[in-house]
């Protein structure tokens, strides 16, 4: 599940698939050929023994397909660029993180360029065939220049992101401290929206937020989960503990950034015991973790609040509280992310392969799925062009609402 760093610039993403120039028979003979050539003989052997014999007919349709295309087409057909794009194709059908590198492109992201040690405090992934934002960092250059998680990305200074993956447009995204770059966004109910982000040294995290709220009520926000933010994290709880805190509102909307590691010991905090997540994958080794009763600080009422931009750490930690009953949750659908990926040398390049994914203590998919939230409460849609204005926050205020109502019961 951690970040994916760079890879090297990308070519117009037409070109993975077809020049611009090719007729429309001729794109669509690529991508008959390349799915049935990259299905077939990179894959085909190796998928018709793991899957059965059923599977294997089915592949070898495929070929029969691919050897008429090959024979009887009425131009010559380009492997190599039916290749190309038929590895770019195959990826983006398993998830929105798995990616091919090229060999140029998995250099890049083993060893990435000292030259482009800025970046612009975002999180990517890919969804319905585009890039999108996962979060952006609080107080980064994304989040000061008005991008906004669930933003799609259209272009990154001009090239089009229809098909490239995270690696590249991560790398098109680094750059030199100072340096600027342009963003095309698509985003809900407007047209392409442009803005320009100045490239940043990647800072220190975001200090946690917390407050004491009227009530007696706790506040605690953080948007990065580490071993070093759980320890944060006990010290403000302990804080609002002193302070009078009966009852605690743990804020993860935009928590996406961290480790799973530091999901497990924020999580630790909040539980008397139990399984936090467990890990599963089929060429992985199951693994569960538990929550360390030793840890525990806080054991009064709870509520914690969730969103689109709820992804990876953040939703371990909501996961294990909802399905714990130590804390439900209120806002919206989280992203859906929590991967473990795996680099898988190729000839002439590798697969960055999900491999692995986290789950609910009850084993409830993350990845992929999201989260669903106990109370639903949709935040209010930001007008762009209006001028900015304090709106209420409706999910905080429906999760003291419950608080109240069972503070009220419990009298």
């Amino acid at each position: 599940m951690a970040e994916e760093r760079g890879t090297p610039r990308s070519p117009d993403c037409d070109s993975l698939t077809y020049n611009r120039s090719m007729s429309p028979r001729a794109r669509l003979l690529v991508a008959m050929v390349s799915t049935g050539l990259v299905t077939y003989v990179a894959f085909g052997t190796v998928f018709g023994r793991a899957l059965g014999d059923t599977s294997y007919t089915q592949l070898s349709v495929f070929n029969e397909v691919v050897r008429l295309v090959l024979d009887s087409y009425v131009d010559p057909v380009n492997l190599d660029r039916a290749m190309a794009g038929a590895r770019v194709g195959l990826t983006e059908a398993l998830d929105g993180d798995s990616a091919f590198l090229d060999a140029e492109a998995l250099k890049a992201y083993q060893l990435p360029s000292k030259e482009a040690d800025a970046e612009i405090g975002i999180l990517l992934s890919r969804r319905y065939g585009f890039l999108v934002v996962v979060a952006t960092r609080p107080g980064g250059p994304a989040a000061k220049a008005g991008v906004k998680s669930g933003d799609g990305i259209k272009s990154i200074d001009g090239r089009y992101c229809r098909t490239m993956s995270v690696p590249e447009a991560e790398r098109l995204l680094r750059g030199a401290p100072g340096s600027s770059l342009k963003l095309r966004l698509l985003r809900q109910s407007s047209d392409p929206i442009d803005v320009s982000v100045v490239r940043e040294k990647a800072s220190a995290p975001e200090p946690l937020h917390a407050k004491l709220l009227d009530g007696g009520v706790g506040y605690l926000r953080m948007s990065e989960l580490s071993p070093r933010t759980a320890d944060q994290a006990a010290t403000e709880v302990e804080g609002l503990k002193r302070g009078g805190a009966k009852s605690l509102v743990l804020d993860l909307r935009g928590a996406a950034f961290g480790t799973p590691e530091g999901a497990v010991r924020v999580a630790e905090l909040f539980l008397k015991g139990g399984v936090v997540t467990r890990l599963l994958g089929r060429r992985v080794e199951e693994k569960t973790f538990q929550a360390d009763p030793a840890r525990s600080i806080w054991g009064g009422p709870m509520e914690s609040l969730v969103d689109g931009s709820t992804a990876g750490p953040g939703e371990i930690v909501a996961a294990a509280l909802q399905d714990s009953g130590r804390s439900s949750l209120v806002g919206e659908h989280t992203f859906g992310r929590a991967p473990v990926q795996k680099v898988v040398p190729l000839p002439d390049g590798a697969l960055l392969l999900t491999v692995a994914k986290y789950v609910s203590p009850k084993g409830n998919a993350i990845h992929g799925k999201g989260l669903e939230p106990t109370t639903v409460v949709a935040s209010p849609e930001e007008d762009d062009e209006a001028p900015a204005a304090p709106a209420k926050d409706l999910i905080l205020d429906k999760a003291l609402e419950i608080l109240a109502s069972s503070e009220k019961k419990a009298g």
